[in-house]
């Protein structure tokens, strides 16, 4: 019964155990792989610093940065409210639904400024700043493309950005 136990238990142990039959001893002159822990444990960074220095000296125009002195002009942004309008997607009287379908259109519409306006007790989306009623209306089939099928123009007070240039001297 002893006997049989040590036979069992040493089978066990020997099928229990890794075997290590792997293609790199299977081919002569191949060197294994360590396993990355060691190239982890065994890297020193400033083991390397000598080859950059090396690297810096056979190539000291690269090393060395030209500052170029070229003068900027300033850009002011100047802001002005008229008279316009503007196309309305969507409105609600929640404010949470307005907000989210704002932030939906600011995706979808990343050309075109989105608003939502609160006219009680209504919240409204509205889209773009256009100062004729015809560049609005050229606007909206894109609009109603872009899967806003109640879109329509309404008059609004728009903000007018123009970008002017001021020469530095």
């Amino acid at each position: 019964m002893k006997q049989q136990a040590a036979i069992a238990l040493a089978l066990f142990a020997a099928a229990c155990s890794p075997s290590k039959s792997t293609v790199e001893e299977e081919q002569p002159g191949r060197a294994q792989k360590a396993p990355l822990r060691y190239y982890e444990a065994t890297l020193n960074p400033s083991d390397y610093d000598e080859d950059i220095t090396n690297l810096q000296s056979v190539h000291p125009e690269d090393s060395q940065f030209v500052e170029l002195n070229i003068p900027k002009d300033s850009v002011s942004v100047e802001e002005e409210i008229l008279q316009g309008f503007r196309i309305q997607i969507f409105a609600s009287a929640s404010i949470d639904e307005a907000n989210s379908t704002r932030i939906s259109a600011t995706m979808r519409l990343a050309q075109d400024s989105v608003y939502v306006v609160y006219d009680p007790p209504v919240y409204k989306v509205r889209v773009g700043d256009f100062p004729s009623r015809y560049t609005a209306n050229q606007r909206l089939p894109l609009l109603i493309e872009k899967g806003y099928p109640d879109a329509w123009v309404v008059p609004d007070r728009i903000v007018q950005r123009k970008i002017t240039r001021i020469p530095r001297q």
